[in-house]
């Protein structure tokens, strides 16, 4: 049952978390540009070498040696006293962080792009739309991610989504979803005694999420990409459990429209 009809007496109530289908580094590139404010992503490739230790040929000794090479982003925008920004993940940076990812992780056996795994994501997004379905002053908002298993219900789904990466068949990726955390008005970071988060949730283990659905509809629509961006529909049973309601994810109900209004 949605909480649009859910009643005092009724054990579980529903809310819808923003997510997206992917934790790819291109995906995230691509989809969000200059707008990502904080970044942290990673991926590694190992090399082995075999060679036959020719005295103990007779006995099958082998020798390896495995070579890691790994790369690390850990990105936070700077900024001028005057808030201009002066390491924008622009198309020149782009392109020379994919040469670093083809040099680095590049395998021959491989024919995909090699890419990173993202564990968390910030962007900043001004839309007046979202202020409006909100109590903020201004219509500028910093949204994080984290990335979390992919619930079994749409690990399908996720591999779909990403399919000609080759995240799970080549390069060795776990099934992840960057799931929304916090929506906080950009300005009241600078104030402390203000806390101007619109939206929170601690991850799957939270059973008390604050996501107005309202909100929620506005950013799937208006800010997530088509090809990766979901509402995640989970339940909270008794107050103890917090599940992804399997068969609401494709339900009718799940509009905006019942959400809250349009969106």
């Amino acid at each position: 049952m949605s909480s649009a009809t859910a009643t005092d007496q009724d054990p579980t109530r529903t809310v819808q978390i923003p997510s997206l289908t992917t934790n790819s580094l291109r995906a995230v590139l691509e989809a969000f540009t200059t707008s990502i404010i904080d970044l942290r992503a990673h991926g590694s490739v190992t090399t082995t070498n075999q060679t036959t230790i020719d005295e103990l040929r007779t006995y099958g000794v082998t020798r390896e040696q495995e070579t890691n090479h790994r790369i690390t982003i850990e990105y936070t925008d700077l900024r001028t006293e005057e808030g201009e920004l002066t390491n924008p993940l622009d198309q020149e940076a782009r392109d020379t962080l994919d040469e670093h990812l083809r040099a680095v992780l590049d395998d021959d056996s491989q024919d995909v792009e090699p890419d990173l795994a993202v564990t968390s994501l910030t962007i900043r997004i001004t839309d007046e739309a979202l202020q409006e379905v909100t109590p903020a002053q201004t219509p500028e908002f910093d949204l994080r991610f984290v990335a979390d298993p992919a619930e079994p219900a749409v690990r399908d789904q996720t591999q779909r989504s990403n399919a000609d990466r080759g995240l799970y068949t080549q390069l060795g990726f776990e099934l992840q979803n960057l799931n929304l955390r916090t929506v906080t008005e950009t300005k009241t970071k600078l104030k402390k005694n203000t806390d101007g988060r619109y939206l929170s949730w601690q991850g799957p283990d939270d059973i008390r999420p604050r996501v107005p659905q309202k909100l929620a509809v506005r950013i799937n629509d208006r800010v997530l990409p088509d090809e990766y961006g979901m509402l995640k529909p989970y339940q909270v049973v008794d107050d103890h459990t917090l599940e992804l309601d399997e068969d609401a994810l494709d339900d009718d109900l799940y509009t905006a429209e019942m959400a809250g209004g349009e969106a």
